[in-house]
């Protein structure tokens, strides 16, 4: 498997190098023109910070590679990102995002999302479709003295497309196999010397990658409708002004689950006698205002998130009429956060307050059908209702401040806090409906408190030019909270689990910064992890603490010009998360055994080129190819089943004219089969498969 791994590198690479010669004639170049890899500024980091100057692994995606790789949503940063994995689940409902073996599958996520700068706290909100990004960063590892809630595993900050002082009118349209079809419009327009508009949107549509051989019909196919609006205000006396509108409808067939083949990962055909879905709305709106003075910046940032969704499943996956499930919830965000960034000499700092509120209403119903009341025993029948009204707030004030030439010259030092406070209630009503009859089975009213100290310090040390090295340790932490499905009293709520996350590496340009290369290791200590596991009926999920667990790996990036017109990059990225200690009752440990939902690497390598004409009808052609590598991972504790490594190969061709650009595209060009999760339950194995090769055409205009 390895041997192959590396063939399929050479292969990639060498038809990159292959291309760069045969393009070099096109382009007629003699000599090497100079060239130079852009310096990434990190927003992130909330201090401007060049990407090299920050103690922190961080990588960023800018706006050509998120095109030329067709990167629609925050699932397809799987690999593309060393040590990020965000499996797809077969719905958006479903949408953890797994850092450094640091994840939740259920629950409130242990990554942070931030799109301009407002936070996504549910992870059904998290997988959107993408348009008019400008850039994606993420940032490994916890930023609890940056940012706000549950970013123990780290960030990803997605920054969409601000409107300029020029009027501007984009359109786009993609069309492919499996009925894809996508529209985009965008259109900037100046209201005044110092107020622009922007009006965004987006139609998806795909009839689905899947059959249910019950029906005979598709059972994932999606549509959604995404818009956007965006009002900036910068009159040039030290204030801006920005409020954004984005909403998103999507209605989703959802969860192609089959029961496992006899031979690990392959199934039989998805066969279930009921429809399933997940229909989304979700409107956010947010208000930046920002104050520039001499030495200091001051921002704050307010923002609401309304969500709701219904899910509608077959919960068996099975021709027999077991359980069906409906949940419907309706969730209100609301944030507030204030900060304060200053420098002077070589002094900077950041000092902040957060604040946010959480409403969430979910009422769930659980119904068994003529098989499920034969197979439980019940005398007719039977809906289960559980009705969940929780309210979640919490505060946070941070600070960090980082010394450049501390003592020595090149030596920097930083130093941060967080102190952060969290509460949690759940009123909670569970009744059984027999025919006509309620039986009232469970109710309470509980809450939870949760406070936390969050320190972090690193040292940097710029050894030369384009040459630094770091050394970082900080403190990550997720609150604890309650079940939302449980059976016995000790599985109602769950704890915090808590890290100490160490990290180096170095930062680096070579070839007259034609070359960048930044390397880093890790470790992670943490203890009371949360780990997803079924009920004890095998009717639901929950949460439950594991004793200690550790995660130490590795990230390598690459970014280069060896050629004019043509950049190259790649990646790499290795993870060994295990149990250290974790005896889930008398009988069974799963110490040293691996975590689940953990790619052991991830690895990502490809190229674009631009071959340039001097025609007045072609201005170039662009090629991009990349292949992203998932390795093994596991889908259970006991590390009985997982998935081996897999690859993709993407690829994409534009040809561009003046105002036109028409090309194809295609994911997952050989079709590669593989499993894109695996669960139990019921006393079944299911699985779900990954999606097949999509190619298609484009067109899109710049008016």
């Amino acid at each position: 498997m390895k041997a192959k791994r590396i063939l399929i590198f050479i292969a990639v690479f060498s038809a990159m190098q292959l291309q760069a010669q045969q393009v070099l004639k096109v382009a007629d170049s003699t000599q090497l023109p100079m060239m130079q890899l852009d310096e990434v500024d990190i927003r992130s980091s909330k201090e401007n910070t060049g990407l090299q100057e920050l103690s922190a692994s961080a990588s960023t995606l800018e706006a050509k590679q998120i095109q030329n790789e067709e990167l629609s949503s925050a699932t397809e940063l799987s690999s593309r990102v060393p040590n990020l994995f965000m499996p797809d689940y077969g719905s958006k409902l479903t949408s953890p995002i797994y850092i450094r073996g640091i994840g939740s599958r259920i629950n409130s996520p242990s990554v942070g999302l931030y799109v301009d700068g407002v936070p996504y706290f549910e992870k059904a909100a998290f997988n959107f479709e993408f348009f008019d990004v400008e850039r994606i960063e993420v940032l490994r590892g916890p930023q609890g003295t940056l940012y706000g809630r549950n970013t123990m595993g780290g960030i990803i900050n997605v920054y969409t497309e601000k409107p300029g002082p020029q009027r501007k009118t984009d359109v786009a349209v993609y069309t492919g196999n499996y009925s894809h079809l996508k529209t985009q419009i965008g259109h900037d327009q100046p209201l005044g010397e110092h107020l622009s508009l922007g009006v965004d949107g987006l139609f998806v549509n795909h009839g689905g990658y899947f059959d249910n051989a019950y029906t005979g019909e598709a059972v994932d196919e999606m549509e959604s409708y995404s818009g956007r609006v965006r009002l900036v205000y910068n009159p040039g006396n030290r204030w801006e002004g920005e409020y954004t509108m984005n909403i998103e409808i999507s209605e989703q067939g959802g969860y192609p689950y089959a029961v496992m083949g006899e031979e690990q990962q392959t199934s039989n055909p998805v066969n279930y006698d009921r429809y399933s879905s997940y229909n989304r709305d979700m409107i956010s709106n947010n208000f930046k205002l920002i104050y520039s003075g001499d030495n200091m910046v001051f921002k704050s940032i307010t923002s609401h998130q309304y969500l709701d969704g219904l899910q509608e499943i077959d919960q068996d996956f099975t021709p027999a009429s077991l359980l069906f499930v409906k949940q419907d919830q309706q969730q209100h965000m609301l944030s507030q956060e204030f900060n304060v960034q200053h420098k002077k000499g070589n002094y900077k700092a950041i000092t902040g307050l957060f604040g946010f509120a959480q409403y969430a209403d979910k009422i769930v119903d659980v119904d068994f059908g003529e098989d499920g009341i034969a197979a439980f025993g019940l005398p007719g029948p039977t809906t289960k209702v559980k009705n969940y009204d929780q309210t979640t707030w919490g505060a946070a004030a941070f600070h960090q401040s980082t010394w450049t030439n501390v003592l020595i010259d090149k030596l920097s030092f930083t130093a941060g806090m967080r102190v952060d406070y969290e509460n949690a209630r759940l009123d909670y009503h569970y009744d059984v409906i027999m025919g006509e009859k309620t039986i009232p089975n469970t109710e309470f009213n509980n809450g939870l408190d949760f406070f936390e100290v969050l320190p972090k310090a690193s040292v940097g040390y710029e050894i030369k030019e384009d040459l630094s090295t770091y050394v970082t340790v900080s403190k990550g932490y997720k609150t604890g909270g309650f079940n939302s499905t449980f059976e016995r009293e000790q599985d109602r709520t769950f704890d915090p689990e808590k890290s100490w996350n160490y990290e180096t590496g170095v930062k680096s340009k070579w070839m007259d910064k034609r070359l960048m290369a930044n390397f880093s290791l890790f470790y992670i200590d943490w203890k009371d992890q949360q780990i997803y596991q079924p009920v004890p009926s095998g009717q639901g999920s929950m949460l439950k603490n594991a004793g200690r667990s550790e995660s130490k790996g590795m990230e390598l990036e690459l970014s280069a010009i060896p050629a004019p017109h043509l950049q190259a990059y790649a990646s790499f990225g290795y993870t060994d998360a295990r149990f250290v200690e974790y005896q889930e009752d008398e009988e069974t440990d799963f110490s040293r055994n691996r975590i689940p939902y953990i790619p052991e690497t991830t690895f990502s390598v490809g190229g674009n080129y631009k071959f340039i004409f001097s025609s007045k009808v072609i201005d170039n052609i662009k090629l991009n190819l990349n292949y992203q590598g998932i390795g093994k991972h596991y889908w259970d504790e006991a590390n009985t089943t997982a998935q081996d490594y897999y690859g993709l190969l993407n690829s994409k061709v534009t040809l561009s004219t003046r105002w036109v650009n028409v090309g194809a595209w295609g994911k997952n060009l050989l079709d590669a089969e593989h499993a894109a999760f695996y669960f139990e339950a019921l006393g079944n194995q299911y699985i779900q498969k990954g999606r097949p090769a999509r190619f298609g055409i484009f067109v899109s205009a710049s008016l």
